[in-house]
């Protein structure tokens, strides 16, 4: 397939405009087209897309999917559908099925997805040609529009897909089916949509339906999770991850921060040997996306020198326990992008333990994790023992703090720009701060404001 009108045909649309190659991204935020992307013009409940066509073609798309493109400009391709939310994973359903020979590594979990999806695709790229999803894309359209965007050379697709509902993931791999399968952890998060464990459980092996799976690496530390690979048929592979005996084992983790550098070591065992791992990394939980990452590349056929020459000088994802030293002297983690129990107590476990003149967080609400949500922020408050001050933000701690009981060292602030500046003036060598929080807190911009960085938004 090498053109537009091959791309039309293969939806069963016409191409309108002028023929030309089929773009090499495709994305639904007219803010992120550059020249010769295509893009898609999604009709949702709050933004219909095609109020923003004439925005994509000042901005270069070559190609605007959408089901109305009476103001696609003059000598700007377009593709009409009936449906785009319906119709574009149909199209992208078509476009997988065309490459017989890829192999399709799809990734979930309640924690550590996106950091293990980047590891991974990073240490395989040592010695294959891969793609992989761009920006958040983990939902059936986002995994649409990263196989529409599948280069022909491409040896390995790599995804990743989220849930917040039962059946979201049954339907992403009914559409797009892996070859092999991550599942990272099974923990509490989006507990409104998945009820209780046992459902975030049932959720994430939703991806263990895929008819063309092979193989399956699954966390060996989780009970719920191994028992469940335990059952699945003889002829899908499983393989454990994790820190305790399994087929692919990380032992004696140590993490450290010292003359501003992260360290993170492990020793990694695997069935005909082992090995030592130094990485850059925060925290000794990294060492779970750098197990998988390890796993899964070998099971790959990756090189051994390679993947572990890439994980010595690889730096962690923006928002994702990324460490920066500011120009005040002060360490700042950037943890910003999300959070849930598990995730949030160990990046509060590890900053903990790292030597400060001062430790201090800011604490986002954890989101979706239904009537249970002011138990679990509960259980947080002995983590904040170990920091100086802690300043916490939502709806949820809001409520919390009419009840009263908290410390002076505990304060609740709800403007992003005043806190932003107040630390901007108070930070010092030898400081550490912490900034986690679930991604609509938007603590990214406490990041930004401390860091002169614009991430997006």
């Amino acid at each position: 397939m090498k053109n537009l009108s091959s791309l039309a045909a293969l939806g069963g649309a016409e191409l309108r405009g002028p023929d030309g190659p089929i773009p090499a991204a495709f994305v639904a935020d007219s803010r992120l087209v550059a020249p010769g992307d295509a893009f898609v013009a999604f009709r949702g409940e709050n933004l219909d897309g095609h109020a923003f066509i004439p925005r994509a073609a000042e901005r270069g798309a070559s190609l605007i999917l959408c089901e109305d493109d009476r103001t696609v400009p003059e000598g700007v391709a377009s593709i009409l559908f009936s449906d785009c939310y319906r119709d574009i994973p149909l199209l992208a359903s078509k476009r997988l099925a065309l490459e017989k020979d890829i192999n399709f590594i799809a990734l979930t979990g309640s924690v550590g997805k996106t950091t293990t999806r980047e590891i991974l695709r990073r240490c395989l790229q040592t010695s294959f040609s891969v793609h992989s999803a761009g920006h958040s894309y983990n939902t059936l359209v986002g995994c649409g529009l990263s196989i529409l965007s599948l280069p022909e050379n491409a040896d390995i697709l790599l995804l990743e897909m989220g849930t917040n509902h039962p059946g979201e993931i049954a339907e992403m791999v009914e559409f797009f089916p892996p070859s092999l399968a991550v599942i990272t952890e099974v923990a509490p998060a989006h507990l409104e949509g998945l009820a209780s464990l046992e459902g975030v459980l049932e959720a994430k092996f939703e991806i263990t339906r895929s008819r063309r799976l092979e193989a399956l690496f699954y966390n060996g530390d989780n009970k719920l999770l191994a028992e469940r690979a335990a059952g699945l048929p003889s002829e899908i592979r499983t393989f454990s991850v994790g820190f305790g005996k399994g087929d692919f084992s990380v032992g004696s983790p140590e993490f450290r921060f010292s003359q501003g550098e992260p360290r993170l070591t492990f020793d990694f065992s695997y069935p005909g040997g082992s090995f030592f791992v130094s990485s850059r990394l925060f925290g000794r939980h990294s060492a779970y996306p750098l197990g998988f990452a390890l796993a899964v590349s070998f099971y790959c056929g990756a090189s051994r020198e390679k993947v572990l020459s890439e994980i010595e000088n690889m730096k962690t994802l923006r928002g994702r326990g990324r460490m920066i030293t500011l120009p005040s002297g002060a360490l700042l983690i950037d943890d910003a992008y999300n959070a849930n129990p598990s995730s949030l107590t160990a990046a509060l476990t590890e900053a903990a333990e790292i030597p400060a003149r001062r430790r201090l967080a800011v604490v986002g609400e954890m989101r979706e994790l239904g009537p249970l949500a002011p138990e679990y922020h509960r259980r947080l408050l002995p983590l904040f023992d170990s920091f100086d001050h802690v300043w916490v933000t939502g709806d949820l701690w809001s409520q919390m703090f009419k009840d009263g009981g908290f410390p002076p060292s505990l304060e609740y602030f709800s403007s992003l720009p005043s806190l932003a500046e107040e630390l901007s003036g108070d930070l010092r060598d030898g400081d550490v701060l912490l900034v986690k929080g679930s991604h609509g807190n938007r603590l990214d911009r406490i990041v930004d404001a401390l860091t002169g960085e614009e991430g997006e938004s």
